[in-house]
Parts: structure tokens; sequence; C-alpha cells
């Protein structure tokens, strides 16, 4: 709404450009990749070949560089194009699988949405997530995870502002519950809420938080970073009626899910900076998710609404998430909110 619009203008990075082959497109192979200027594609085209490395000279060159090669991590950051039912159209997201991916070995996963203006590799771009979760796996602090990023932007334009919701504008929570399962489809995964999670920063918060507790059946662990709660006729609800704009503020119905969080046990994290002007809503909406029966904390830490208060405690909500998806596969202090 327009009370927190000016809080929440993130600052635009150019962005990689997707090569998009088929359905699934490899964006980065490995992790630690350069992140190009380019403008991203609205249409899968056909495979753009990788432009093959000058020839090494001489024998010795040439095994050392197939060692180097081996011995570099087969992670990998895809684009993924599939018909969702919610929005009517095809639709992309991206996926990180991890340098540990196997289909052998199913992995939980890690959905986050981003803020508005955004895009899907925000988190990429401006908090390097790959690299910091292939560290935390190379020091034995986490277990592998793959990390899902949907698409929030009304035709994919960066500037708009869906909420994350079901409006006029598009059916983007719906959107989100589409690409769940089409990752369970394609991927290795481990598909119960048990190993499912689900963040998000600024608008994306707001979204993690009324798409999670909405869909109790799909998440376990929800995570809001710098959110709020309550929705107003503004944007894409400026025509929404009372029953619309209360479904769609969590802090309105929270007290009505009592019976489904006894069936279903929600663990919860809110945080927020001391210098951002929607602090106050997150005490009351962690007691309000308490008083439901959600396992729910929060806290408020120094820094502002940007990303250096996100990229500061990145690494602190993947531990935090790893030690949702495998409680004795933390050894780590850190692990615990």
């Amino acid at each position: 709404g327009g009370v927190w619009a000016a809080q929440r203008r993130l600052v635009l990075v150019p962005l990689a450009a997707a090569v998009a082959a088929g359905s699934i497109a490899a964006l980065v192979l490995p992790s630690d990749h350069a992140r190009a200027q380019a403008t991203p594609t609205r249409a899968p085209r056909a495979p753009v070949p990788a432009r093959p490395s000058r020839a090494p000279s001489g024998r010795a060159r040439a095994g050392a560089g197939a060692a180097r090669r081996a011995a570099q991590p087969r992670a990998r950051l895809l684009t993924v194009t599939f018909y969702s039912e919610a929005l009517r159209r095809q639709a992309d997201y991206l996926v990180y699988l991890p340098s540990d991916y196997t289909p052998a070995r199913p992995l939980p996963v890690f959905y986050l949405l981003h803020g508005i203006p955004g895009r899907p590799l925000a988190f990429t771009v401006n908090a390097s997530i790959e690299t910091r979760l292939e560290k935390l796996i190379a020091r034995n602090v986490i277990q592998p995870m793959i990390l899902v990023f949907p698409d929030g932007r009304i035709g994919e334009r960066t500037a708009t502002d869906s909420e994350w919701a079901n409006t006029p504008a598009g059916r983007f929570e719906s959107y989100v519950v589409d690409v769940v399962h089409n990752v369970d489809q394609r991927f290795a995964t481990l598909p119960s809420r048990g190993d499912r999670a689900i963040a998000g920063l600024s608008a994306g918060a707001y979204g993690a938080a009324n798409i999670g507790l909405h869909q109790l059946a799909l998440f376990g662990l929800v995570q809001v970073w710098s959110g709020y709660f309550t929705q107003t006729r503004t944007g894409v609800f400026s025509h929404a009626t009372r029953a619309q704009l209360a479904h769609n503020s969590p802090s309105d119905y929270i007290r009505t899910l009592r019976p489904q969080l006894a069936r279903y046990p929600l663990r919860t994290f809110l945080y927020v900076g001391n210098g951002d002007s929607d602090r106050g809503q997150t005490p009351p909406m962690a007691a309000a998710l308490r008083a439901a029966g959600a396992d729910a904390h929060y806290a408020i830490y120094s820094g502002g609404h940007n990303w250096n208060l996100w990229t500061a405690h990145l690494d602190q909500m993947l531990i935090m998430a790893a030690r949702f998806f495998a409680p004795r596969s933390c050894p780590s202090p850190s692990c615990s909110a």
C-alpha cells in the first residue's frame, strides 16, 4: 500500500540473462558466477552453446585444467519454464541445485520470495545466496538444500507489485503453490511440509507470511524478513472487499487458525530492523502466532529496510532452515534462532 511503498524501494541491480533451453535452462555453472549485465528473455529460445575456452598448450596444462574442472562443484542455477494453472500462462522460477545434488539423494527445499520492485535473481545478485549456501555446506554447518526463487512480477515487469496474493492482477499465491508442485515433479525433493520452508523480504516477507499461513499443509517453517501483516485498499487491493482484505491480512485472520495449527504445527521466525517504520508490527504478530499455537519467535536487529540488513542475517536464516529440516544434522550453536 501507499503507506509502506516508499520504505520498500529496493536497490535495482542489472541482472543476469537467462539462457533458455526448452523448459529448463542453465543460468550458472558452477555457483561462483559472473554477474553479467543483460536483459532477461521473455520466452524460451533455442539453446545457446557455451563458448569453449581456448585449448591449453601442452599435455601438462591440459591435465592441470582437467583436474581443476573435476574439482569444481557441479552446482547449477537454473530457470524453469512451466505452465501455471493459476496464472493461465507460461511462467518461470529459478532453482539452485547445490553441488551435492544428485537425483539419488532427495533434498529439502527453501522457497524465497523477492521484494517489490525486484525479481528472482535479487537473492543471487545482491546477496550471493548460492555462494553462502555452498560455504556453509563445505564447512559441515548445514546439510544441502535446494533453493527456489518464484517470480512475483506482474507481466515480468520489475516495478509491478503483485503482493504475492490472489487478486485481479493475477493469482500469485496459487502460482507459488504451482511452483511447489512443479519442483517436486522435476527434481529430487523431500515432498513433505517438514522439508519445506518459505521466506521473503519486504513485500516478499508479507507474501511468505500470507502464503505460509494459507498453505499450512505445504510449509512447516515461515521466515519473515522485514514484513508487514495488514492489507489496505491500495495497489492490487484497490477494489478489494472487506472480506478480501481480511483474508489477506495475517494479523486479522491468525486468530482463526488455531484448529489448523493444531493439525499442522508451524515454526515461524520474524525479524525487522530497528530503523524500519513498520517495526512495531512484528512483536504483536509474533505474539498472535504464539497465541494461535505456532512456535513463533522474533528479533529486532540494528538496521533499516535494505539489503545491508538482509545480507547480514542471511547465513543465520539458511542455518535456521537447515536446523528445521534436520535438527540433528546441524552441530553449530548458531543454528538456533
